[in-house]
């Protein structure tokens, strides 16, 4: 159904279609069951010039059990005429504590139906909005773990949708879905994915406090997505020691400890397997680009990490180049009629061209360097390639440099490289794998 379905019941795997079914066989509901559905198809026109945002909140107490807070803001964006905001939201299953209320207050009714002895919330909202105004709907639940764990890796997805709003006449101007992690001084957890339109939030001591996910406008499914490890608080321990010595060097020790990570510039990155250390330092300094971002790969296979991170900053003015590894096999040809494709490469190299902007990409035989340049001021050379291996299953190391020497010096090859005679601009004809590798070889040859 919506998003307020998919919100209380698609992560509870209970459809909606088949509650009213199982409600409507309650012999008190039967009828009310009948005239929500009619409902739902008269109250278009009075709902016709109101706008809602969705806020989904997921407040975890600890990692097995919190509440969700959904927050429904509606405004009549008429400025001469009252509106009738009309709806009957979908069943919500309870699981124990809950409350219902509205800013301002009124215009709400509610109860608990128990279908097969599982207790559901219904709502209903009746409330005529004077011109311009905002009004809120509020309900809280206590709920279940919403992640899934394996093998150590918590795993959570929250998908939102619209359509509910939308057949009913009200706009949905924004969606944002929030998770807060259990506040423990002692332990911290490190993000190993997270799907894009999100920002991390962090607390005291480094803790991640909160992530967010916000979609503008959204006309379809919004999908929030984090995998994450619980890691020790390192710096809380550290903390911790130096006060069991002498109490009264903890504050000197918090000083310290902050002014040498604003002051360091270098560090060597290990990425074991399945810790995604080199994809997590990729994407921060990516969300930091302002002016260029710089990109060389000799294999890139796992592309829907990067072109979401990167097709945004298009929009914003920042230059992005990215030069990679031609669409056939990395090896010696001694003819055009032994050249035959690298199907991953050349899938990648297809999407390239779907989703970024032309003379964006570059080709090159002879690319071997793994290496991100971000506004002349950041710099990581990694031995790791773009590819579910390179970023999640080998033992890769990086080294990270924010100093604008090393930044300018690791620029100016990129651009000695990308101004070669050897690389050429990917187009449609240069996914032609044989008349690729000939454009090259003949380049060479007048190279020499």
């Amino acid at each position: 159904m919506v998003n307020f379905e998919s919100y209380f019941l698609r992560n509870h795997s209970v459809k909606l279609k088949n509650i009213f079914i199982a409600i409507a066989e309650v012999p008190i509901v039967r009828l009310l069951s009948l005239l929500l559905i009619l409902s739902l198809s008269l109250i278009g026109a009075a709902n016709a010039q109101v706008i809602v945002s969705i806020n989904a909140e997921y407040r975890m107490s600890d990692l097995n059990s919190g509440k969700d807070v959904f927050i429904l803001r509606f405004k009549n964006i008429n400025e001469t005429t009252n509106m009738l905001l009309s709806l009957d939201l979908p069943p919500i299953r309870l699981y124990g504590d809950y409350s219902v209320r509205s800013i301002p207050s009124g215009g709400i009714d509610y109860r608990v139906v128990e279908v097969n002895n599982t207790p559901y919330l219904l709502v209903s909202v009746r409330k005529v909005l004077t011109p311009l105004e905002e009004y809120e709907v509020i309900v809280e639940r206590e709920i279940e773990s919403p992640f899934v764990k394996l093998d150590g890796i918590y795993r959570f997805v929250a998908m939102e949708y619209p359509d509910f709003f939308l057949a009913s006449g009200i706009h949905v101007s924004s969606i944002k879905i929030a998770l807060d992690f259990p506040d423990r001084i002692y332990m911290n957890y490190k993000v190993i994915s997270l799907s894009s339109n999100s920002r991390i939030i962090y607390g005291a001591l480094d803790t991640i406090d909160r992530i967010e996910w916000t979609f503008s406008d959204p006309k379809t499914q919004s999908v929030a997505i984090v995998e994450f490890v619980e890691t020790p608080n390192y710096f809380f321990i550290n903390v911790l020691g130096a006060s069991l010595t002498a109490l009264a060097f903890v504050g000197l020790f918090i000083l310290n400890a902050r002014l040498e990570r604003k002051l360091k510039s270098h560090e060597f990155i290990a990425s074991p397997p399945f810790s995604g250390e080199i994809l997590t330092r990729m994407k921060e300094m990516i969300k930091r680009a302002e002016k260029e971002v710089l990109l060389t790969s000799p294999h890139i296979y796992y592309t829907d990490w990067l072109t979401a991170e990167l097709q945004p900053l298009f929009s914003k003015g920042v230059d992005v180049k990215i030069i990679t590894w031609p669409g056939y096999e990395r090896r010696q040809f001694k003819s055009v009629e032994e050249v035959y494709e690298d199907k991953k490469q050349l899938f990648t190299l297809k999407r390239f061209l779907e989703m970024f902007p032309r003379g964006s990409v570059k080709l090159n035989d002879n690319i071997h360097s793994k290496v991100l340049i971000v506004d002349e001021r950041e710099v990581l050379l990694t031995t790791a390639n773009l590819t579910q291996t390179g970023l999640f299953e080998n033992y890769e190391s990086g080294i990270y440099a924010k100093n604008e020497e090393l930044a300018k010096a690791a620029r100016n090859y990129f651009y000695q490289v990308w101004n070669s005679e050897e690389s050429v601009f990917l187009s449609e004809e240069m996914l032609d794998v044989k008349k690729c590798w000939e454009e090259i070889m003949k380049r060479k040859e007048a190279r020499r």
